[in-house]
This record gives structure tokens, C-alpha cells and sequence, in this order.
């Protein structure tokens, strides 16, 4: 009887986390047009958080630390990939696409790789971090994390981790040349 009571409170917690409205939603989409095999360096576009150049601050720290350490380097001239990010005010509807593995598909690089086209709502407060091609200005991936913003405990460091929660679908590193 307390084996069975334990595992009903297990299942009554595990339902509960899992129907949590305040658990961080992070996807990532990518194009087939990347080449993600000679990208090495990057660069920020401008910040465009008119009233916070804090929060400009926040996140580019959090996104330079994770493109470092994935072997990027920044670079003023001539960077290989531009790197832009926006928090959306409002609820967002988003197009996104269910695709291979990145990884798998770059180790392949299959040009008869298909898609599915899912459509997202995304709550208002959405973190959208796009990779572009500095030579084609085409945007090659774009993470996002939706419900951060239920969180209102703006501590130092609070993008950190959900920066890295998006990165967590990127793990490409950079080519050595």
C-alpha cells in the first residue's frame, strides 16, 4: 500500500511540474542554405531595446559567452555571421518548421531534406535570437524562448540561462581554419 500511495504522489507531481504555465518553451528552426561547416566569427547588429540598454547588455554578454564557447570568435571585420535578438511586447504567432537534427543535417548536408511546417503561439515576452549569413544576409538559424517573461525576477544574470537554454539547440561549433 505505501509502494502504490508513493508512486501515486511521483505521478501527481510529475503532472503537475509538466502543466507548470511558467516552464520556459525554447525551439529553434534553421535553413538549408546555411553553411554552417565555414562560419568561425560573429558580430551583433544593433541593440534596438530603446529603453534599456541594460537589458542590451544582458543578453549580448549571455549570447557572446555561449558563441564562444562553442569556438566563436567576435570579430570587427569581417565577421562570418551577424547575430540579431528581439524580446516581442505582444503575443506572437510564429512559423517554425519540424527538420532534421541540425547536426545530423550538417554532417549530411542532405539536399532532399524535407520539412513540416508548425505553427506556434508564443506569449507575449518571446526571446528571438537570429544567426545571419554576413555575406548573404539570409537568416541561417533562429532560436526562441517563449514564457520567460512569467518570471518577473529580473536578478543579475537572469537571461543567462535562458540564453543558454536556447543555444542548447545549437551545437554546431565553429570551424577551426
Amino acid at each position: 500500500m505505501k509502494k502504490c500511495i508513493g508512486i501515486l504522489f511521483t505521478l501527481a507531481v510529475i503532472v503537475v511540474a509538466g502543466c507548470s504555465p511558467s516552464r520556459l518553451f525554447v525551439e529553434h528552426d534553421y535553413s538549408y542554405e546555411g553553411h554552417f561547416k565555414n562560419y568561425e566569427s560573429f558580430n551583433f547588429l544593433e541593440c534596438e531595446f530603446v529603453d534599456s540598454t541594460l537589458l542590451c547588455s544582458d543578453i549580448q554578454d549571455a549570447i557572446r559567452h555561449q558563441m564562444e564557447a562553442r569556438g566563436y570568435r567576435v570579430s570587427n571585420r569581417s565577421p562570418n555571421l551577424l547575430i540579431s535578438y528581439n524580446i516581442f511586447r505582444s503575443d506572437l504567432r510564429f512559423r517554425g518548421y519540424q527538420q532534421p537534427v541540425i547536426k545530423d543535417w550538417v554532417v549530411r548536408e542532405d539536399d532532399d531534406a524535407t520539412y513540416k511546417r508548425i505553427d506556434y503561439n508564443l506569449d507575449e515576452g518571446t526571446l528571438m535570437i537570429s544567426l545571419i549569413d554576413a555575406e548573404s544576409y539570409q537568416v541561417i538559424w533562429k532560436g526562441y524562448a517563449s514564457k520567460m517573461m512569467r518570471n518577473q525576477n529580473f536578478k543579475n544574470n537572469y537571461f543567462k540561462g535562458i540564453v543558454r537554454s536556447i543555444f542548447d539547440q545549437y551545437p554546431l561549433m565553429a570551424t577551426a581554419r
